[in-house]
């Protein structure tokens, strides 16, 4: 169909919330007919990095990223619990967080603004990645993700730090 004008590019999402380690992507990945990809990646998940974004960068693939967001940034609660279950599976050490308030370390001058700022300008300047998708219903949410779009990219010192805590987790989406 590409071949005769019927289509442009082929493109392929995966199921983050039920393959949070991306093994459908990565056997995607051995073909060579892809054009795009949606990717589950964030703060809490950031296997992609390695399963996935290497390849793709090699391949000259597109990645859209969903699931910057999720509702544990705006539940701290929920936020504390994920990270608990973390801890519990060993793919967070303790010793590397502050279970009372995890991403609070993001919140400073210079830094993020919120966890929402964090979320979108942590996917936002990984390499190998095209699109953040960003869904809102309300006007000014929007506003406010534009504007955290438009910011640059979180000091090294706070990536540095989220690589580290985050890099064996490959369990959540974030939910």
């Amino acid at each position: 169909m590409r071949e005769q004008g019927k289509i442009r590019f082929v493109g392929i999402t995966e199921r983050f919330i039920s393959d949070p380690q991306h093994t459908m992507l990565q056997r995607a990945l051995q073909d060579n007919i892809w054009d795009v990809m949606m990717v589950g990646f964030n703060i809490l998940n950031q296997s992609a990095r390695d399963l996935v974004f290497r390849k793709s960068i090699e391949k000259n693939i597109g990645i859209m990223i969903m699931f910057a967001v999720r509702l544990a940034f705006s539940r701290p609660e929920r936020l504390r619990q994920l990270i608990a279950e973390l801890i519990e599976k060993k793919q967070v050490n303790p010793s590397h967080i502050d279970e009372n308030d995890p991403l609070g370390f993001l919140i400073h001058e210079g830094g993020a603004i919120s966890l929402t700022d964090a979320a979108y300008r942590f996917c936002c300047y990984e390499p190998g990645t095209h699109v953040i998708l960003s869904g809102t219903g309300n006007p000014d949410h929007l506003k406010v993700n534009i504007e955290s779009f438009s910011r640059p990219a979180l000091p090294q010192e706070d990536l540095t730090k989220l690589k580290n805590i985050f890099y064996n987790v490959d369990s959540v989406s974030g939910e």
